[in-house]
């Protein structure tokens, strides 16, 4: 066992025994100092959100669970686990800049430890954590009983399947790039029991594989970051929306994640985005977090189609530059 294990065990971190399995095997491959940062976020941590109003006990709750689900869906030991997480961190630590697309996915995307890295993230890192619950809180929001929903960019499928869980008689299809992440989607919704109403394909969000107006809502968590034309995408989301329909967007803000090939600097410049494809900000906040190997800084924003949006465009289709309608005009 290690000295950082053998301490969190002494704390009342001891009962969450997944989380310190981990811990344990990480220190196995991590260098000393960031041992050290690990074991003063593990254990202040809980303090210093105590200050803050959090509940501690069940935020480390919530970790052991989300890790416990690692365990079982990845079929893999905590040592390989941070094995993988470990060869992550290396590489967001040795690449300062933002990586092209078609090199982070051969680097990143197409790796074993892509969907690893994206589940476990919501276990420990504070911005991961706020962007699951702006997400299920926002859709526990949303009153109507049958709704199809797209969560893009879906990495692990932990969102998608916290919104199935929410919403019981909602379907959602789950859109990534990554086949390794689609496959780890796909096994985590069958033990969350909610394979029923979920899809997945792979799939590239600057080209959406969906209808146009087809989808009530959108989810687009830490994914616009990743393409080179922001508004391409938001365009695309715009397209298979229907009118009235949502966007749940949250995306980092002066990032250097070398994964991410483009950043904002400022929440405004994603409201810029929107207007130019056609969508409206309905709520826009930008929260900072503090956590390992994250970018400090989120904006949490919804969007939606107008409806006016598209009665205007009906209304240009069917009325000619001298104001007489089309029928009228070919009669």
């Amino acid at each position: 066992m290690t000295w950082e294990a053998s301490l969190l065990r002494k704390t009342r971190l001891g009962v969450h025994h997944h989380c310190l399995a981990l811990v344990e095997a990480y220190a196995d491959f991590a260098p000393m100092w960031e041992r050290c940062c690990l074991l003063m976020y593990a254990g202040l941590g809980p303090g210093v959100a105590r200050l803050f109003g959090a509940d501690s006990n069940a935020m480390w709750g919530r970790a052991d669970q989300i890790i416990a689900d690692l365990f079982a869906v990845s079929r893999l030991s905590p040592r390989e686990i941070a094995s993988l997480l470990r060869h992550y961190i290396q590489i967001k630590f040795e690449d300062e800049e933002h990586l092209p697309l078609e090199e982070a996915r051969v680097r990143i995307y197409d790796q074993l430890f892509y969907p690893i890295v994206t589940h476990f993230t919501y276990a420990l890192q504070p911005s991961a954590a706020a962007r699951l619950k702006f997400v299920r809180e926002t859709v526990k929001a949303i009153n109507e009983e049958h709704l199809a929903f797209a969560d893009l960019g879906c990495g692990a499928g932990m969102m998608l399947c916290e919104v199935l869980l929410t919403k019981q008689t909602w379907t959602g299809q789950g859109l990534d790039i990554s086949p390794a992440a689609i496959r780890y989607a796909q096994d985590l919704a069958s033990h969350k029991g909610v394979a029923d109403r979920a899809g997945f394909r792979t799939g590239d969000i600057a080209r959406l594989p969906f209808a146009a107006e087809s989808l009530d809502l959108l989810i687009a968590s830490e994914v616009v970051e990743h393409m080179p034309d922001p508004l391409q995408v938001i365009k695309e989301m715009a397209r298979v929306l229907r009118p009235g329909g949502r966007l749940l967007l949250t995306m980092p803000l002066e990032s250097h994640t070398p994964a991410h090939a483009h950043t904002l600097d400022q929440p405004d410049d994603f409201r810029s985005l929107c207007e130019s494809a056609g969508l409206s900000v309905e709520s826009l906040k930008a929260k900072w977090h503090f956590g390992y190997a994250d970018d400090n800084k989120h904006i949490f924003a919804v969007a939606f189609k107008p409806v006016w949006a598209n009665a205007r465009a009906e209304d240009q289709l069917q009325t000619m530059p001298n104001g007489l309608s089309t029928t009228s005009a070919f009669a």
